[in-house]
């Protein structure tokens, strides 16, 4: 077949790529990177060009339908990046793809054809669409017209395109995304003299005010602004434009959310440790990392806000990435305090148009530092110099659907790729990264708070002993906390509690015959909810209203069983009721602003206790938060997940350092049952290291990460006889390949998982051991031939972070 070939990576769950061949018309906007309208069976769908003059394809090509960009989307390092991605993890490149650009620059797509005002018609097919589209109102699709010819025309509109007779758009809309627009008035032509002015604003005072008031404006000012802030009408405004003075037309508007955020300035000098930890950044060459590893309070902010600063200094751009959309606030805040209009904000919670006017201005160089949560690794920002990931142990930097990318492994890859540096930061380092710091990265430590303010102590409250407050309900409330709070009020001090448990209670018991409330479509028991009062399911969100009686046994007496947070804040409202008290979890933070707005009040001190799960325990930073309670310790401890214990541990770890963090001081008390736990033992020491140590000797018999590495072969399907069945042949056929190529791994299971059944789906997993590079060949053969699609399907999770 003659002609120029490209491999069209589709946004499908497809093994490889598909050959199309390129046309004459679109050969100078054919590269890889490149988004293309390509053909799919009966359909016209939005793909990205991963290699361009490749080999004809033994049968035939069809061709590139259309070309939206007038260069490529995927800049190269974050094409080659998504490669890495693809085949590390064993995931659709497609798929990969679509994780790397906006939502709305993927998907099913038609070219719209519209023609031009005094196109003349040539002769031949051309003049045939020319006629067409003039008898339907000058506008229609590319394969509309088409099917109505009853020919292929891409070819011959793409050249009634190049001659100016008509004018192409895809929808979904291009790169620029829905672009926002706003009316703007400027002043036109020369300005007038003092007596030309005279003699053209004579008895017209508010007409003169305007024109100078523009004028005072640079010459050019947003109408809202003109008329909402300075107070002038659009009958003056229309009145300038009468007489030639102005002239009104259209300016992209910027969609920022975080346009009004307060800027805090960064503190102007440095600590001894600080300093040393950022002239050793500085050292770092491209593709080198390190760890800022330091204790709560120490100022890692200002190292990477410093390092940022140096990196811009020298003409390059930086990505900065916190786990939770709950940080980003406070982030950018930072951020901009010392960068301005430079901070691009990317998160999930923003709008579709905020975050593709997000990426634009940072594909286009005019913003230089992206800030965000795990997506914001693939910001499209021009010459990366430095990535930063703060709280790099938590495990939301891993994705949770295909591609399940870390997000950790995917910023050491762009940087190498893209001669960037890396820095890690953490109070409480993952056992992997901190492994790693014996030889691939840097190791800075920052040991103590900023102006020396010492860490809070911590007291481990044994509950099996400890005296407790009467009437709480099934509320385990020692004396000792409730002291500790009352004592903290009177000095109009504040305090975080947590409770790693959302809703009002774990479950709902009968306490006659003893059934709980299961999840029809999951293998758990309904969460009990009061606002409203449901019983709700947290994986797949069934909801049922709070049963009168027994289903079982018609017992009118139902009895909740453990404690979550709307039953806490119940209980404190009664036993504080002067106290002004807000809880901060999944059901109170779903709104868009909701972080912020809860956040900024405990910050002005309206709040006195504030009640929260996991988002509260990192990256907040509140003087006058003098007392941490944890209520229960407990809750995560025992999991059947080897990481069970470092999650508890960096848990306390960090809400202990949100305490203490000004001249006050502060303390921590801790609740548990199990006060001889490592993980309690060394966080109440503050001792990461310690606990490290003792962590990683458990993980040697039997081995686990990171002395080991595992991939996680997921199945499931609708049937549980089936799945299972899958699952053995699945273990069968690994165990078979490593027999064959001889490889060092090992297989565990087939067997079900913990959590056995999630939105009607059964679980079995078979899980593989061993060396990284050995496991690497599995995936990468296994991810071309294992099931995907049909009722039973296989999820390859390599480096999984739970094995629930």
């Amino acid at each position: 077949m003659i002609g120029r070939f490209a491999q069209v990576a589709l946004p499908l769950p497809l093994a490889s790529s598909y050959t199309y061949r390129i046309p004459e018309t679109l050969g100078d906007r054919i590269a890889p990177g490149a988004r293309v309208v390509v053909p799919v069976r009966r359909r016209e769908l939005i793909g990205i060009v991963v290699a361009a003059d490749v080999p004809a394809p033994a049968a035939a090509a069809r061709d590139i339908l259309a070309t939206p960009d007038a260069e490529p989307a995927v800049p190269a390092g974050l094409l080659a990046t998504a490669e890495w991605i693809a085949g590390y993890y064993g995931a659709p490149l497609g798929l990969t793809l679509r994780s790397v650009l906006p939502a709305g620059m993927w998907g099913a797509s038609q070219v719209i054809a519209t023609l031009r005002p005094g196109a003349q018609p040539p002769s031949g097919l051309g003049g045939e669409v020319i006629a067409w589209l003039g008898e339907r109102g000058g506008e229609a699709a590319v394969a509309t017209a088409a099917r109505a010819l009853g020919r292929p025309l891409w070819e011959v509109v793409d050249r009634l395109a190049l001659a100016g007779a008509v004018s192409l758009r895809v929808e979904p809309p291009d790169t620029q995304g829905a672009v926002a627009t706003e009316r703007v008035i400027a002043v036109a032509g020369d300005s007038p003299t003092l007596l030309e002015r005279d003699a053209l604003f004579k008895r017209k005072p508010r007409q003169r005010q305007l024109y100078e008031a523009l004028e005072g404006l640079g010459g050019t000012a947003q109408v809202r602004h003109v008329i909402d802030q300075l107070g002038f009408t659009d009958s003056l405004i229309r009145a300038l434009r009468k007489q030639g003075l102005v002239r009104i037309g259209k300016a992209e508007r910027i969609r920022d959310p975080f346009a009004g955020t307060p800027a805090s300035p960064p503190p102007s000098t440095l600590t001894a440790d600080q300093a040393k930890a950022l002239s050793i950044v500085e050292t770092l060459g491209p593709g080198d990392g390190a760890l800022l590893f330091g204790v709560t309070g120490s100022g890692k902010t200002l190292v990477y806000l410093e390092a940022v600063r140096r990196v811009l200094a020298r003409g390059r751009g930086a990505i900065v990435l916190v786990p939770e959309i709950g940080l980003t606030p406070q982030t950018v805040s930072r951020f901009r305090g010392a960068f301005g209009e430079q901070v691009a904000v990317l998160h999930s919670s923003l709008s579709d148009g905020e975050r593709a006017d997000a990426w634009r201005l940072l594909r286009r160089g005019e913003r230089r530092v992206a800030v965000g949560a795990r997506s914001a690794i693939f910001a499209p920002v021009a010459d990366l110099g430095i990535i930063v990931l703060d709280e790099e142990h938590e495990a939301s930097y891993k994705n949770g659907e295909s591609p399940r990318y870390h997000t950790r492994e995917v910023a050491a890859v762009r940087a190498r790729i893209e001669g960037a540096a890396l820095i890690l930061g953490s109070a409480t380092p993952s056992l992997e990264t901190m492994v790693r710091t014996r030889e691939r990265l840097r190791l800075l430590r920052l040991p103590e708070r900023v102006a020396s303010r010492p860490l809070p102590p911590v007291d481990l409250i044994d509950l099996r002993v400890a005296p407790k407050v009467a009437g709480t309900g099934a509320l385990a409330w020692s004396e000792a906390l409730d002291a500790a709070i009352l004592t903290t009020l009177a000095r109009r001090e504040q305090a975080l509690l947590l409770l790693n448990r959302r809703g009002y209670a774990a479950f709902l018991q009968c306490p006659d015959c003893g059934e709980v409330w299961q999840c029809p479509r999951c293998s758990i028991s309904l969460t009990v909810h009061q606002s409203p009062a449901v019983l709700r399911c947290h994986y797949c969100s069934h909801e049922e209203p709070l049963p009168y009686s027994c289903r079982v046994c018609a017992n009118p007496v139902q009895q909740m069983r453990g404690v979550g947070t709307q039953q806490l804040e119940r209980v404190l409202a009664e036993r504080y009721p002067e106290a002004r008290i807000a809880r901060m979890d999944l059901d109170t933070t779903s709104t868009k602003w909701s972080h912020q707005r809860i956040l900024g009040s405990v910050e002005s001190g309206e709040i006195d206790l504030l009640i929260g799960t996991q988002m509260i325990a990192k990256g907040l930073d509140f003087p006058n938060v003098t007392l941490v309670g944890v209520v229960d310790a407990d809750t995560a401890l025992y999991l059947p997940d080897f990481r069970s214990a470092e999650r508890t541990f960096q848990l306390l770890a960090q809400v202990a350092g949100r305490t203490g963090r000004g001249p006050k001081g502060g303390r921590v008390l801790v609740q548990t049952r199990h006060p001889t736990h490592h993980a309690l033992i060394w966080a109440a020491r503050h001792d990461t290291e310690g606990f490290l140590a003792e962590e990683e000797e458990l993980r040697t018999e039997p081995v686990y990460p990171p002395l080991t590495f595992l991939v996680n072969l997921l199945v499931s399907g609708p049937a549980e006889a089936g799945v299972g069945r899958r699952a053995a042949e699945l273990a069968d056929w690994c165990q078979a390949l490593i027999r064959k190529h001889e490889l060092p791994i090992g297989v565990l299971g087939p067997a079900p998982c913990p959590l056995a059944k999630i939105k009607d789906r059964w679980r079995w997993h078979v899980l593989l051991k061993g060396p990284s590079e050995a496991l690497g060949r599995v995936v990468r053969y296994a991810a071309g031939r294992l099931q995907r699609g049909g009722a039973t399907r296989v999820v390859i999770d390599r480096d999984p972070v739970s094995l629930l």
